[in-house]
């Protein structure tokens, strides 16, 4: 596989049947590999069968995403514990856990899938949530407790948790590529992204830019050798108001659940679209760039395929209590957009070995194009890359015509969410009660990011970094 520039959608949280189960719509499903069949058990037979969705909106609530829930989900392998695990969730209809969309819910998803290549081999780096996974994705590992030599597998598990300020000090594919003289860029579309949980990134945050800045590097043709675009999670918007998350991710529009508006993936695929139109009007940029677009973990959503083992990140003695993620977790959805890809399945169905991809495929597989050294994990120097995805010689795929769909998400009459966060910070004793009361925070007037629900972090008054930081 050879390319000159790779950009990397990494979406919040979906598993690969949730676009494809059982869908007449989408042909990429008739082509699954026979080992691949749909399960003949009865998961949801106290609720009814799995149905297509019929809104751009489920399900909803948000399903359960910690370690022991995703357990539960699993089964051992069974892949029979979604429903049951759904159904703990309040106000969640269980039988909504195994809906699944349909062409006319994702159209440019669809016409991605249809003119380049999909896989359905790969996993979650791990059966954890957002934060460990996303670990994954840039460093090759989810991290651990030293002192108490425990991996994190739930967000809460991190220190400083819920702030995102560098707190994590792990090797990155970003220091690799520095090394390397290799460029990279971090677009994101929140106030702030999550990439900057690492530290050598939230110190080099002239490479972490707003995404439309991704629109004119396209045009400009300085798209750097390596693009991260992170999504928008949250509706929060310092300066643009309340904006429609377009992450994918399955519940409220606030992390907390607070807001009562559905995240609607019709977002997310106007995002797409407007991401691959940009590339196909630059044919030659399009040529030598691979878009991968991917999720960070199945987020509770339901498959039928077990995990398979996996190789642990850890070296030995790092981690000796609990699990040491020697297993991957559920199947997301990923996609390879590029004029050179074979198209259909990938691995193609004719492939003699099935391997497992997950996260760290994509860091072994910039590690050999880019010629970059060091070792991020042992996860990362066992990784099956992306052999066979690019044929250079052959004809060159015709992008296909995508419309830009409407996003469909309606913003609240009002705000005021913030409350609960300006607590915890007042329980922590981060800011005086009397500052944060008033919106003026260590002399600063934040009336406005209070009432957005941001947080300010002490890094703003020194200089460094933006002001403001999403949890």
């Amino acid at each position: 596989m050879s390319f000159c520039s790779c950009s990397r959608i990494v979406r919040s949280t979906t598993c690969w049947e949730h676009f494809t189960n059982l869908t007449p719509a989408f042909p990429i499903e008739a082509a699954c590999r026979p080992a691949f069949q749909i399960l003949t058990g009865q998961p949801a037979s106290l609720h009814g069968k799995p149905r297509r969705a019929v809104r751009h909106t489920i399900p909803y609530p948000d399903p359960n995403e910690d370690y022991v829930n995703m357990q539960a989900q699993i089964g051992n392998g069974s892949m029979q514990g979604f429903v049951a695990d759904y159904a703990t969730v309040k106000g969640a209809n269980p039988i909504d856990i195994m809906q699944y969309y349909v062409a006319a819910n994702v159209p440019v998803t669809y016409a991605l899938a249809m003119a380049y290549a999909a896989s359905d081999r790969y996993f979650a780096s791990g059966p954890v949530q957002s934060w460990p996974n996303r670990l994954f994705s840039l460093c090759g590992t989810p991290g651990y407790n030293p002192s108490k030599k425990l991996a994190y597998l739930n967000n809460s598990d991190y220190p400083g948790y819920p702030f995102i300020n560098g707190q994590l000090n792990y090797m990155s594919i970003f220091e690799q590529l520095d090394n390397a003289g290799a460029s990279w860029k971090i677009y994101y579309d929140d106030l702030l992204a999550i990439a900057a949980l690492v530290a050598y990134v939230n110190n080099k945050l002239s490479n972490v830019v707003p995404f439309d800045n991704f629109f004119s590097d396209v045009t400009n043709n300085t798209l750097p050798a390596f693009s991260l675009i992170e999504p928008r999670y949250q509706m929060f918007s310092f300066l643009a108001g309340d904006k429609a998350p377009t992450s994918n991710h399955p519940g409220d529009s606030l992390a907390d659940g607070s807001s009562g508006i559905a995240i609607s993936i019709s977002c997310g695929e106007q995002l797409l679209a407007n991401v691959f139109q940009a590339l196909a009007l630059n044919s030659e940029l399009f040529a030598t760039t691979l878009l991968i677009v991917t999720y960070d973990e199945h987020g509770g959503l339901f498959d039928h395929v077990p995990p398979p083992p996996a190789v642990s990140p850890f070296a030995q003695n790092q981690v000796t209590t609990g699990f040491n993620y020697d297993s991957y977790g559920v199947r997301v959805p990923a996609l390879f957009i590029n004029p050179y890809v074979q198209p259909g399945l990938f691995p193609p169905l004719s492939a003699a070995a099935l391997p497992a991809f997950d996260h760290t495929s994509i860091l072994a597989a910039l590690r050999d194009q880019f010629g970059l050294s060091g070792s991020l994990s042992p996860r990362v120097d066992i990784a099956p890359t992306f052999t066979g995805l690019i044929n250079p010689s052959q004809q060159p795929i015709s992008p296909p015509t995508i419309a830009v769909p409407q996003c469909v998400w309606s913003p609240p009459s009002s705000q005021g969410h913030a409350e609960p966060i300006v607590r915890t910070m007042i329980r922590r004793g981060s800011y005086d009660r009397a500052e944060v009361e008033s919106g003026k925070i260590l002399g600063r007037d934040l009336t406005g990011a209070y009432r957005s629900g941001c947080v300010v972090l002490p890094s703003f008054f020194g200089g460094a970094g933006p002001a403001l930081r999403r949890i």
